[in-house]
């Protein structure tokens, strides 16, 4: 969706209209365009011509704003800012902070991070390729932390239900792997998918326990490098 520019209109003294042509008044209102008035300028803020578009909008930059600061650190008017919007928006279309994270959770983290889930010779490879794409968009993760913090180790978790279904379906997949012999059989297999998924996760979480460690930030390429021939190795049959 195109973003509208922002438009501004001087009026001529005297008159109340901006233009001096009164025809153009219905239709802007017909269009659903929310003006603000001042010291003889009337600038466009807002459209609510098309509220699926507002919502994807403030939807986006709540996320990158929760991801990088948390719902304590977020604040209404900054992603109504980074949305291009009026902030009343926010609590027009969901009510509170608290309903906007949370719809921004349930948006983001309905799709888990997938992890292969046999031991073939690619295994690894494919490991490394989903720990550089958390590297390269950490939202995901970060957001999952933030999740944590809010919820702690017993609270509710956000689409639970499909979330739980999906690492399930990983764990079967173990088990079929360990039937086929490509997996130890004697290994618990949700502690296999769990390991995997944190042998995925923690440079991206913890970018900073990654480069104590190895004198390099994972935005490093030769981090990546680095991290990408050892998983491969590790799993290498």
């Amino acid at each position: 969706m195109m973003s509208v520019p922002a438009w501004s209109l001087t009026a001529r003294p005297g008159t109340g209209n901006p233009t001096g042509h009164g025809s153009n008044a219905a239709p802007r209102a017909a269009h659903g365009l929310i003006p603000l008035v001042g010291h003889g300028r009337i600038r466009r803020t807002v459209t609510a011509r098309d509220p699926d578009s507002t919502r994807e909008r403030l939807v986006e930059a709540a996320r990158q704003e929760f991801s990088l600061k948390g719902i304590a650190g977020a604040r209404v008017d900054a992603i109504a800012a980074r949305a291009g919007v009026n902030k009343q928006l926010v609590y027009h279309y969901f009510g509170s902070k608290d309903e906007l994270f949370r719809e921004v959770l349930r948006l983001r983290l309905s799709t888990p991070i997938p992890v292969p889930a046999d031991d073939k010779p690619a295994t690894g490879e494919r490991l490394a390729a989903v720990a550089q794409r958390l590297v390269d968009n950490p939202d995901h993760v970060r957001l999952l932390m933030w999740e944590a913090l809010e919820s702690g180790p017993d609270g509710p978790i956000t689409e639970e239900s499909a979330r739980r279904s999906f690492y399930e379906g990983l764990i079967e997949q173990v088990r079929e792997a360990q039937a086929a012999g490509e997996i130890d059989e004697q290994l618990d297999p949700a502690q296999v998918v769990l390991t995997r998924m944190a042998l995925t996760m923690f440079p991206a979480a913890f970018p900073q326990l990654a480069r104590l460690v190895t004198g390099l930030s994972v935005d490093d390429p030769v981090f990546s490098q680095r991290r990408g021939r050892f998983l491969a190795s590790a799993y290498r049959r």
